[in-house]
């Protein structure tokens, strides 16, 4: 029988940190290819350089495309942390973090070995699509970890799981708001896992990055029995402790949510002592849990008095859908009381998306 395992923040986040610290300083010594000569697919970077350049996704069934990264390898040896931006194509706060980023880290302050994916799925950023490639539909983040002879997204899919989680230690899959979206900054990490300390890993990385809102995420929400369809999730599977996470919405750049993303960032480089410096910790993240989505039953024109953030009691009444000649279609009412996690703000709505994501808010969560 499972015991109820309560997290209290403070006291369990610093007895998580000090078992990570043991654990990181042990690993730390294994990976890396010992950062001397560090390769993914045909870009090499020496011990205490930086490479740029981009991962060859060959035409297939369908038109091929390009994966553009860039890999700062540490002058002292540390792990292997991956960065991933532009799974969709327009969730632009961390495609500009990124590139931000290459230029604040050199390799001579660097122990471990820093990979950025700049933009995942090119096809969706150049076109401005959302959640799907304009060539083959598929939404990146659905299709983990992708075939070498499918699709070009599955082939993207799968030379990320190939020929960069396969190399990492940490990996963090960047998101943020599209241009119809209003969201709150959160993450997602990974509880109840075999293995307690990619477990712990996960947690780690979760309470380093600075954002307020986290969803502690049951590992066998998916089952094995089944592909992993998300990027983190993908990587987790293959012994990489992951988080996904989401800044920014409307797909908007401001300079203060690149600043804060920038801070988390290295906030879990000196975390995992891939930077000097003493981390800060995220004493009082909000936890959410019991996520419900609402989704809309029509086609039509949607109207929302809600915005992100908001705290709404069960049963109110946040929005409504109309057909194309203004008669009310449906009313939408809060299935719990919680903080408005997204919601849809752009009037085109059509049978069977998310409107809203409601989540309820608290201090401790159970395991």
């Amino acid at each position: 029988m499972e015991a109820a395992l309560v997290f209290n923040k403070k006291k369990d986040f610093l007895q998580v940190l000090l078992g990570f610290i043991f654990v990181s300083f042990f690993s730390n010594i294994l990976v890396a290819q010992n950062n001397k000569t560090f390769t993914v697919g045909s870009i090499e970077a020496d011990q205490g350089e930086m490479a740029k350049g981009s991962l060859s996704i060959e035409k297939g069934i369908d038109e091929g495309t390009f994966i553009p990264i860039t890999i700062i390898n540490g002058a002292k040896s540390g792990p292997v942390l991956t960065l991933v931006a532009g799974i969709h194509g327009t969730e632009y706060v961390p495609i500009i973090t990124a590139q931000k980023l290459v230029k604040e880290i050199t390799p001579d302050e660097l122990s471990g070995t820093l990979i950025i994916v700049h933009i995942a799925n090119i096809p969706a950023f150049s076109s401005r699509s959302d959640y799907s490639s304009p060539i083959d539909y598929k939404n990146l983040n659905r299709i983990f970890p992708g075939k070498i002879d499918g699709t070009v997204s599955e082939r993207i899919a799968f030379t990320l799981s190939n020929e960069i989680m396969s190399k990492s230690d940490y990996y963090i899959d960047m998101h943020g708001g599209e241009f119809n979206e209003r969201i709150i900054d959160y993450l997602y990490f990974y509880y109840g896992c075999p293995d307690g300390d990619l477990c712990k890993k996960s947690y780690q990385l979760a309470h380093a990055m600075g954002n307020k809102y986290l969803f502690p995420d049951k590992y066998n929400s998916v089952p094995d029995s089944l592909p992993s369809g998300y990027s983190d999730l993908e990587a987790f599977r293959r012994g990489v402790a992951s988080i996904t996470l989401e800044w920014g919405d409307q797909g908007a750049v401001k300079p203060e949510e690149i600043d804060k993303a920038l801070k988390g960032i290295k906030n879990v480089m000196k975390t995992i002592g891939m930077l000097e410096g003493k981390p800060f910790i995220n004493e009082n993240p909000v936890y959410l849990i019991n996520e419900k989505l609402v989704n809309s039953n029509y086609d039509g024109i949607l109207f929302t008095f809600v915005d992100r953030a908001q705290y709404i009691t069960k049963g109110t009444l946040i929005g409504y859908t109309t057909d194309y000649w203004g008669n009310v279609l449906e009313e939408y009412h809060s299935p719990i009381s919680g903080i408005v996690v997204v919601v849809k703000i752009c009037p085109s709505i059509n049978k069977g998306e998310s409107v809203f994501r409601i989540a309820e808010p608290v201090d401790e969560y159970k395991e």
